[in-house]
């Protein structure tokens, strides 16, 4: 099928313009252009328009509709040659070299013909057209057919369409089933490595549940690990290894790794922590390897691989133990709750005619046959539409007569929403079948592709990029894309090192992806296939006609699947390669004669040859997945030019050519640049994210001044470079409304002596920015105050304020910055404090802050109530600042999160914000963070007992902290806590902090951290902390993690009382025991045990016959180990899932367990640096080992060779 009108329509667009600017065309091109524009004209009103609808049940149709773009393309591609021709005055006037356009006007590779028969080849594309309108198919007699609204009010749909969550109607029962599969004791227990083959015809729901489930907190506290692969276009065993581990780790597995070496990084990730896979959309028999099979099996106990497919078969292959969950349609009931929620049926209200179309409605649903995909895609085409007679038209479609094999494959739903697509949508997406069926999309990178290939249609008044934005998001609120993000935009919390906003960490230039399911990827094939391809070592075949091609290989002979020769005509290469061979790129671009969109994926790639000079249609290159760190001189010549994205591997990119001022079309330049001589040239630039200010011609801050079109982020550095108020004037900052991200940068001047310079300010007073601005960072600026543009609060859109290194600035002097969310000021030593509040009103001066964070400040004294996250680094307060209240104030606050680190004056915490009577008003803290605070001394008098719904505790390195209560009987901490950790706090690991621990029913991961030189007796003037006893972790039902390290003076341990722990570990505690048992001798679920400069006296008899769960254990560091006790001996039998055990650093062991053999699970044993074990147990080794690391163990490999 072909997507043709839109195109034609642009077409003649440019036909008209063309035609219209006469007098630079040769003498009768002119006249031969107009009967060219008659033709097109003529077949597009009488007969276009019924041929796009039937061509789905035509091959006859199909045919003729590709030949009619074929001609439409070699118009389009002639046009391009006569506008270059008549730039050639104006190139050679820029002394730049002019490449001969007859190599440009290639068609249908027949012949070259010069330039000055270009009359004759209109002549020729318009026989071509004329004929095919004389031989139009039979069936494709004109008649009138009504135009569909929504073909003329997407903007308002696009606006309003909701964003309902297909994957949650009816699906309740599925997700709670797949969950108990998943995490059940009895298969994690009995099966090392099992699959489950989620089943179901395409457009069922498969992924979706397999995504619900991946992202359910439930599954992911089961499974450490957890990865994500779409399979349905990896080819081989080994290339879906190289992928499990890129998703295992998140790091690329470049060629240059053999696959011996990502078979062991593989098996060393996958060894450590039970894991889950999910093999999305499996569509060939690649799990047929016994090498996948073979390092897939490393895992824990419990690990499950999960695929979906539409063949059942398949999950056999594996030689796994497998079930096959078969996902079924969805009722009608929850068909139809879905519906009106997408089509908003719900908020029709008081409609005249609502029981009437609530009637077609549940129609229309029946024969949708419960596909959750075709019910979203069918309600958002129908969204707010009341109009019954759309309604009717949609249920009396002729496509709902059609078999899915009639309509191309695809179901009749689907293509029914696309022929309800505007056609210049329609042509949008139809392009994006030159990217695999797994492409992750970017936004902003699909919209430039989109603008290079003209398919974005002008509208006055708006830029290209914004009606591309509005064409991406109307397919998305159709559902053709979806978002891949999963990301919980409500989430307020802090990472190791740094505060978070909004969502979880991501890298900063990452933005968010997009898939579009398999279903709608056959769909935009179907309709592209006389011009896209997709090419791979086992798929595709070279056709010569191609427009838009993407070529992927990790062979060196990539030659064997591209065919160079056949690339005249493409206007799109999309081209992956990951073999270490070198490639003849100069052949390749020698053949390009039109394109217009060239992405490169080739790491090998170091330096682009002199031949891309030869690409003069090139709008977009995008060499980003390269290792080209410069580019060519001749590269400036690419005057078509919008679009460039250079290497983001390196940061050492070498200055740009000085001719680069002549892409006068760049509107976006991806590039970490070290400069770029006359970049004011550029008018028509819209990214520009590092702007470097020299004192030399051509780099001066001047060169912004006409740069109009900027918008996103801009930083500009070295502004010491800017001397006057004047020259900062220049760069009319204040007329550039689209740029949301500014940051102003001084470098630091390390002989400046403390005192304020003048000129600063008065250089960043005239930098004042547009009102639109959302984000401004300024960093060292010397002036010796803030900027009027910010003490006027005149900046009514700032979201984001970042001030650092400016230490002579009063931020109190701050106007009212009434949108202001984040707050970030660091180095502000001066002050005596920051004031967020306006001495004068009384006002808060930031009313909607959300987030502060502060680093080297002198402090403040209230924390407004509006903060729902806080951080307070090397601040200089005795105590924390207290809550703010006021009479129109509410009286709790919003604060979720608090992390205070590095304040060297903090002594206690009685006063301020954490003292007792202002805890109640914390309703919201969910997580407690207090770190480095080495003069600390009071914990709160009632400890953290009324902050009811903190989830998480960390105290650490605060070495004076004391809890001294009010009272003997309250507890200390709340029963809300679900991860507690207290680590090198001597004066709580010895007192009554954790008397209150019984009530932790919630509890999930606790860590207790002393000081590893703490090894003897505490003070005897302590109360001594020194027993874990039955009686109180018999409380703890939900605990799986425990850790107790360097806590010397702690004795028992009441271990077989948790009843939920997995993992264990035990380092420093050289007199700690395991209690007995009062009672309960059920087994434990422990899973991992290590035990690290300590006794082995834990491992009693009575524990070792309740591990029956342990898999893993390790022991190390135990210097007095000279032989296994033998009470553990005998009770080693027990352990019949054990399957690693590593000793490590026990330099006086003698011998290794004597009843080893009897540990008939055991896979793998490692023993390193134990040098006094001369030989193997007596009773041999057991049958079951599969891997022994004995290098240092010479006498083992002896050993080996007798086997065992």
């Amino acid at each position: 099928m072909a997507v043709v009108s839109a195109f034609l329509w642009g077409l003649c667009q440019r036909l008209q313009a063309t035609i219209a600017a006469s007098d630079e065309l040769q003498l009768g091109v002119d006249k031969e252009l107009g009967r060219l524009l008659k033709a097109f004209v003529s077949i597009q009103v009488t007969t276009l328009e019924v041929a796009e609808n039937k061509q789905c049940k035509s091959k006859v149709v199909q045919a003729w509709l590709c030949e009619l773009k074929e001609a439409a393309h070699d118009a389009d591609d002639l046009l391009d040659c006569l506008i270059l021709k008549a730039q050639e005055p104006e190139v050679e006037a820029s002394g730049m070299e002019v490449v001969d356009q007859r190599r440009c006007l290639i068609f249908n590779c027949r012949q070259e013909q010069p330039v000055t028969q270009t009359d004759l080849m209109i002549q020729d594309i318009r026989r071509r057209v004329q004929k095919l309108m004389r031989k139009k198919p039979f069936s494709l007699n004109f008649h009138h057919r009504r135009a569909s609204n929504y073909m003329s009010h997407y903007e308002v749909e696009a606006r309003k369409a909701t964003s309902a969550n297909s994957g949650e109607f009816g699906r309740d029962e599925d997700r709670e089933k797949m969950i108990q599969l998943l995490t059940s004791e009895e298969s994690s227990v009995h099966e090392d490595l099992s699959l489950i083959a989620i089943v179901g015809q395409r457009g069922v729901g498969k992924t979706t549940l397999a995504r619900i489930v991946y992202d359910e907190p439930r599954v992911g506290s089961h499974f450490p690990l957890k990865m994500w692969v779409t399979a349905s276009e990896v080819y081989d065993a080994g290339r879906l290894l190289r992928s499990i581990k890129e998703s295992a780790d998140g790091y690329p597995s470049y060629d240059s790794f053999t696959m011996e070496e990502v078979a062991d990084m593989l098996k060393n990730i996958l060894g450590k922590s039970r894991y889950l896979l999910i093999l999305d959309d499996v569509r060939n028999e690649i799990l047929d390897s016994e090498l996948l099979r073979e390092q897939l099996k490393y895992g824990p106990s419990g690990s499950k691989i999960v695929i979906t497919t539409e063949n059942g078969e398949i999950a056999k292959k594996m030689r796994l133990p497998f079930l096959c969950y078969h996902l079924q349609c969805l009722s009608h009931q929850d068909s139809w709750s879905l519906f009106k929620e997408c089509s908003l049926l719900l908020d029709q209200g008081a409609c005249q005619n609502s029981r009437e179309i609530e009637e077609v409605g549940l129609e229309i649903v029946a024969k949708l046959e419960g596909l959750p995909l075709a019910v979203k895609m069918v309600g958002r085409l129908l969204c707010l539409n009341f109009n019954l007679n759309d309604w009717k038209m949609i249920l009396n479609a002729d496509v709902w007569r059609y078999k899915s094999e009639e309509v191309c494959g695809v179901p009749a739903a689907l293509w029914l929403c696309y022929q309800h697509l505007p056609p210049h949508i329609r042509q949008c997406f139809g392009y994006c079948s030159v990217f695999p069926r797994d492409h992750k999309f970017d936004k902003q990178s699909m919209v430039h592709m989109w603008m290079a290939q003209g398919l974005i249609q002008p509208q006055q008044g708006k830029q290209m990029e914004d009606l591309g934005n509005e064409y991406f998001d109307y397919l998305l609120n159709r559902s053709f894309f979806q978002s891949w993000s999963c990301r919980d935009e409500h989430l307020l919390f802090f990472d190791e090192e740094n505060i978070v906003y909004n969502t979880r960490p991501i890298p900063f230039d990452i933005s968010e992806e997009y898939i579009m399911h398999g279903s709608i990827h056959d769909l935009a094939l179907s309709i592209t296939v006389c011009e896209s391809l997709w090419l791979s070592p086992v798929a595709g075949s070279m056709k010569e006609n191609v427009r838009h091609l993407s070529v992927k290989s990790d062979k060196d002979n990539i030659e064997n699947v591209l065919d160079i020769s056949m690339l005249h005509n493409l206007r799109t290469l999309l081209f992956y390669r990951t073999g270490s061979s070198s490639f003849d790129y100069d052949a390749l671009f020698m053949n390009l004669k039109c394109i217009r969109v060239l992405c490169l994926s080739d790491i090998g790639l170091k330096n682009l040859p002199n031949s891309i000079g030869n690409l003069k249609q090139l709008r977009c290159l995008d060499l980003t997945m390269t290792s080209v760190k410069t580019v060519p001189e001749v590269l400036c010549g690419l005057r078509n030019l919008q679009t460039l994205k250079l290497s983001i591997s390196s940061t050492t990119l070498r200055p740009l050519p000085r001719g680069m001022s002549n892409l006068i079309n760049l509107r976006h330049l991806k590039a970490y640049v070290g400069g770029m001589y006359k970049i004011g040239q550029l008018t028509s630039l819209q990214e520009l994210e590092n702007f470097i200010v020299f004192d030399e011609d051509g780099h001066r801050i001047e060169e912004l001044k006409n740069m109009t079109q900027l918008r996103g982020k801009l930083r500009i550095s070295q502004l010491e470079n800017v001397h006057t108020k004047d020259e900062a004037m220049e760069a009319k900052l204040n007329e550039k409304e689209h740029i949301e991200e500014l940051m102003l940068k001084w470098s630091w001047d390390y002989k400046w002596d403390g005192g304020p310079i003048e000129s600063n300010f008065a250089t960043l007073d005239a930098l004042r920015p547009h009102a639109n601005l959302k984000t401004l960072i300024i960093d060292s600026n010397t002036g010796g105050k803030i900027p009027t543009w910010l003490e006027d609060g005149s900046l009514s859109s700032l979201e984001t304020l970042e001030i650092g290194q400016c230490y002579q600035w009063d931020i109190s002097l701050l106007g009212q910055l009434k949108s202001l969310k984040i707050l970030k000021l660091h180095g502000l030593l001066e002050k005596q404090h920051v004031d967020l509040y306006n001495d004068r009103d009384v006002h808060q001066l930031f009313p909607c802050l959300r987030i502060l964070d502060m680093t080297s400040c002198s402090g403040f004294v209230e924390v407004p109530p509006t903060l729902e996250a806080m951080q307070l680094s090397m601040v200089g307060l005795p105590t924390l600042p207290r809550l703010h209240q006021s009479s129109s104030s509410t009286s709790s606050s919003s604060l979720a999160s608090l992390r205070i680190l590095n304040c060297p004056r903090f002594t206690t915490l009685q006063a301020g914000l954490l003292e007792h009577q202002s805890q109640i008003q914390l309703q919201a803290l969910h997580k407690l963070i207090i770190q480095y605070c080495t003069e600390l001394v009071h914990l709160p008098d009632h400890g953290f007992s009324a902050l009811v719904s903190l989830k998480t505790l960390l105290i650490e390195d605060c070495p004076k902290l004391r809890h001294q209560p009010a009272d003997d009987t309250g507890p200390t901490l709340p029963s809300s806590l679900i991860d507690f950790k207290v680590i090198k706090c001597a004066g709580l690991t010895i007192d009554s902090f954790f008397i209150g621990m019984g009530r932790l029913h919630s509890l999930s991961s606790m860590v207790i951290k002393g000081e590893p030189a703490f090894t003897h007796s505490p003070p005897e003037h302590l109360p001594v902390f020194t027993t874990l006893p039955w009686g109180l972790l018999q409380h703890l039902k939900s605990l799986k993690e425990l850790e107790i390290v360097h806590c010397s003076w702690l004795t028992t341990l009441g271990l077989q009382a948790l009843v939920s722990l997995k993992r264990l570990k035990v380092a420093g505690c050289p007199r700690l025991a395991a209690c007995s048992s009062p009672s309960d001798k059920s087994p434990m679920l422990l899973e991992y045990l290590e035990i690290n400069e300590s006794s082995l006296r834990i491992l009693n008899g009575e524990l070792l016959q309740s591990l029956i769960n342990l898999q893993e254990l390790k022991i190390a560091k135990c210097h007095q180990l000279v032989n296994f006790p033998n009470e553990m001996e005998e009770k080693l039998h027990c352990l019949v899932s054990l399957k690693r055990l590593f000793i490590d650093n026990c330099h006086i062991l003698q011998s290794l367990p004597c009843e080893l053999a009897t540990i008939s699970s055991l896979e793998e044993v490692c023993v390193t640096d134990c040098n006094y074990i001369q030989s193997i147990p007596e009773k041999g080794l057991p049958a079951s080992l599969v891997y022994v690391d004995y290098q240092s163990l010479p006498f083992f490999e002896a050993e080996m060779q007798k086997g065992w």
